[in-house]
């Protein structure tokens, strides 16, 4: 047994008293995020007679991320939202004292199938990207349906504002950059401006907001079927065009595999909410913008040293280049350039 291995052992012994003999093993690290470290790992035990079996994941804290969330955040929402409809893992402890695994940690199932890369030139959905496209667009729809204060999710950023949702997710992210920019970010700082000039509308419904609701954030089984919707870190209540947006942007877009009209078709009858394209666009060029925020502070993690895993450098590199260069292009047909 490893000492993370024990370590987690005991933390499970602490959390329940009644189990004898608990073992884990198979312990080792699932690289890919960079919001938080994350491990699977196979415990079993017995509870009087019964033999406990359970294939699970720990969530730790970053040393630093892509994301500033809070520490219990994406644990709430997966115990508000269960036995909405929705696939998501059950969740079973959160720990705020670092003293068991030296930074903040929660424990979850473990659930079947495997991501789908946006970033691969093979098919990532083996053959059923139909079938993938056609859950990917109704679970988001269901989502915006849920009344997050009947789940008790008034407690989310933004869960008491009555209105002006871009308006506090766009301060939100310029803080960010204000804190993590080494270096003005012209195209960015831009878009901001012509935000900031052409709001859109207020939405016709203000819903749970996932955040980074995305290829690459869940899984899917070898039938074809999406078994979880991941990575809540940034969940927030807000315009529930803010996550149709986040699909859609070019860096991995659900549309290489499901057509844009037939999703967004799924998305308004899942969500009984009529889809208003203007406003759409506006969401699409903060998408872009939010990218932006991230990769730079990405960069700023590395830069620093607080975090030296490649994949925050290459993030700030090659994202942030790609991105830059779609605010530019996006900005051009909405003649605020020159």
């Amino acid at each position: 047994m490893s000492s993370l291995e024990a370590q987690v052992a005991a933390y499970l012994a602490h959390r329940m008293p009644e189990a004898v003999g608990i073992v884990v093993d198979e312990l080792g690290r699932i690289y890919g995020g960079s919001s938080q470290e994350t491990f699977r790992f196979h415990a079993t035990w017995k509870e009087g007679e019964i033999s406990i079996d359970r294939r699970l994941i720990l969530r730790r804290d970053a040393t630093a991320g892509l994301v500033v969330a809070e520490r219990d955040l994406e644990y709430n929402v997966y115990r508000a939202l269960a036995g909405q409809g929705l696939p998501i893992p059950g969740v079973y402890f959160l720990e705020l004292d670092a003293k068991w695994l030296d930074r903040p940690f929660f424990i979850m199932d473990m659930c079947p199938g495997k991501p789908g890369s946006p970033f691969v030139l093979t098919d990532p959905y083996d053959g059923h990207g139909t079938a993938i496209g056609e859950q990917y667009w109704s679970i988001l729809g269901m989502l915006a349906a849920i009344d997050y204060k009947a789940v008790g999710l008034e407690s989310l950023r933004n869960g008491a504002a009555p209105s002006g949702y871009w308006a506090l997710e766009l301060d939100r992210w310029e803080a960010i950059l204000d804190e993590n920019e080494a270096l003005i970010e012209p195209a960015v700082r831009g878009a901001m401006r012509w935000l900031r000039r052409n709001p859109p509308p207020e939405p016709a419904k203000a819903s749970i907001v996932h955040g980074d609701y995305r290829s690459g954030n869940f899984l899917f089984t070898e039938d074809g079927n999406i078994s979880a919707i991941l990575d809540w870190e940034m969940c927030h209540i807000g315009d529930p065009l803010e996550d149709v947006a986040w699909g859609l942007d070019p860096f991995w877009p659900i549309t290489r595999h499901y057509p844009l009209d037939e999703g967004l078709a799924r998305w308004e009858a899942a969500s009984g909410i009529a889809l208003d394209r203007a406003a759409l666009d506006w969401w699409l060029l903060f998408t872009a913008v939010k990218a932006c925020v991230i990769w730079t502070t990405a960069a700023s993690g590395f830069a620093s040293g607080k975090n030296r895993e490649m994949t925050m450098a290459l993030s700030g590199i090659r994202a942030g280049h790609f991105h830059r260069d779609l605010i530019l292009k996006m900005m051009r047909t909405r003649g605020a350039m020159g």
